[in-house]
């Protein structure tokens, strides 16, 4: 069998059931008290144009499977692409052979888990992997069309992408799954300059677009079309807007916003592993410690935020995470006190609790790590306009330019592609340039309020973590929030 010689679906499930079998006989044997093995095919398609007109076009595919042992209490890991008869022995008994070098480190003991087993797919309406050449290029021709339209933007770059999954999973311990993943996504973004200098614009939201869980439905749902001309013409009115001021200000921070300010000081913050030093030379621990767990309150009463995977449509959302534990919604903060972390079974046991079920792999050649899933700061009640009403003066941000946070995920500072000036309750003058700073508890302890589910929108997002550096997709929203008193201008 190799990776190679099969396109999508070539390996067909009584074929990746045998591959499981002979893989977990192969890992099993004296000493050997867990084992586990990750059977992913997986394909993705990517598409990019630009203002120049020029198509980049690429679809990579690709199958293998990564084996863990836990042999004498150490763990043990290998993987590697199906590329011959005997490949799925090899792996498995390389894993071994690692488990037993690594004897003498700290010994592992997984408490009992009952297996879980069975088949989830993601709903998926039009197959994003069927849709037309011609259709998606003409969409996106279309798109960077609009957004150019401005004689100042200098630049448009629009794109389409599109990835999907098998992952089969089996352990020692009886379970058995299947899991059929499917995601797709767009992304815009313009860049005006004169001689001032530049500003951009994204949508639907910066750096990467937006990503979800589902099929070319969900690109046809964003409107592309509709937003391009808007996105250029802010790009072009934030040249000549005013500076934001700095100081300290009420301010409503956006959904898109929002998403990355949850990801970085609440969801990176609230990582197992990372409270247990695991990633202190790679990106850092936490300012949270494994005793704040129950105590610590992490914001105002306003703050609830969950973590829950079963949430259709987003990109952190499965029905077992990549160690075979079932997903389930669980609340990480409770009207401001912190009540839970987000853990894999392994960061769980030597903390003496429950696995969350977070822990992912990017793909069958890594091992899994604590990864957020879908983490959400729950809605309050009421419209944008009604929030902005009860703000009175303030600004209106939303939509990522820069963000800095620090190694124990305290101290940040994030800027903004666009800032609106509010008086009286009322969205004024666009402004360019605003930022914001402040430390993770005292920031989450200044919201006063959340507008209602109306308002909510969630976000894929793309997460680097680990040596060797993996990536991980997950999923983070929100409704616009309000918070009191923050600093602001604190950019340079």
């Amino acid at each position: 069998m190799s990776a190679d010689a099969h396109g999508w679906g070539g390996l067909d499930d009584g074929t990746a059931r045998q591959v499981l079998e002979e893989a977990l006989a192969a890992a099993s044997g004296p000493g050997v008290s867990f084992a586990d093995v990750r059977l992913v095919e997986a394909e993705e398609e990517r598409l990019y144009t630009d203002s120049r007109g020029e198509l980049d076009e690429r679809r990579e595919h690709n199958a293998g499977l990564g084996v863990r042992v836990l042999l004498d209490g150490a763990w043990g890991f290998a993987s590697g692409p199906l590329d011959g008869p005997d490949a799925v022995r090899a792996v498995a008994r390389r894993a071994v052979a690692v488990a037993a070098s690594s004897s003498g480190l700290a010994r592992v003991v997984l408490p009992p888990r009952e297996p879980s087993s069975g088949t989830w797919s993601v709903p998926v309406e039009v197959d994003p992997f069927a849709v037309d050449a011609a259709e998606r290029h003409g969409l996106l021709q279309r798109v960077v069309a609009a957004a150019s339209a401005p004689a100042e933007v200098r630049s448009v770059t629009a794109g389409l992408n599109a990835k999907r999954q098998h992952k089969h999973y089996a352990d020692t311990e009886g379970a058995r799954q299947h899991q059929h993943l499917v995601e797709t996504g767009a992304m815009l973004l313009a860049v005006a300059a004169d001689g001032s200098g530049a500003q951009r614009r994204s949508f639907p939201n910066s750096f990467h677009g937006n990503t979800a869980a589902g099929g070319w439905e969900y690109v046809l749902g964003l409107g592309l079309e509709a937003q391009a001309a808007r996105v250029g013409e802010e790009a072009v009115a934030l040249l000549r807007a005013p500076q934001a001021p700095g100081g300290t200000a009420d301010v409503v921070i956006g959904p898109a916003q929002m998403a990355l300010q949850i990801h970085e000081s609440v969801g990176h913050a609230l990582e197992l592993d990372r409270i247990l030093g695991d990633e202190t030379n790679f990106a850092g621990r936490s300012w949270v410690q494994p005793e704040d767990i129950g105590t610590l309150r992490y914001g105002s009463p306003a703050v609830t935020v969950v973590a829950d995977p079963t949430v259709a449509g987003t990109r952190g959302s499965f029905a077992w995470d990549d160690e075979g534990t079932p997903a389930r919604r669980q609340p990480l903060i409770e009207e401001g006190v912190l009540r839970q972390v987000l853990s894999s079974r392994d960061s769980a046991a030597r903390y003496g609790s429950e696995p969350t079920g977070a822990a992912r792999a990017d793909g069958w050649g890594y091992l899994p790590v604590c990864f957020a899933t879908n983490v959400y700061l729950e809605p309050g009640e009421g419209s944008l306009d009604a929030l902005l009403d009860r703000m009175g003066d303030g600004y209106l941000v939303d939509d990522n330019r820069s963000w800095s946070i620090d190694d124990r995920r305290m101290a940040f500072q994030f800027g903004t592609e666009a800032a609106w000036e509010v008086r009286g309750g009322k969205r004024g003058r666009l402004l360019k340039g605003f930022s914001y700073g402040g430390l993770t508890p005292q920031f989450w302890g200044s919201v006063e309020a959340v507008a209602g589910p109306e308002e909510f929108r969630a976000f894929g997002m793309p997460c680097g973590k680990g040596e060797p550096k993996q990536w991980g997709f997950l999923g983070h929203g929100a409704a616009p929030t309000l918070f009191r008193g923050i600093a602001t201008g604190v950019a340079g």
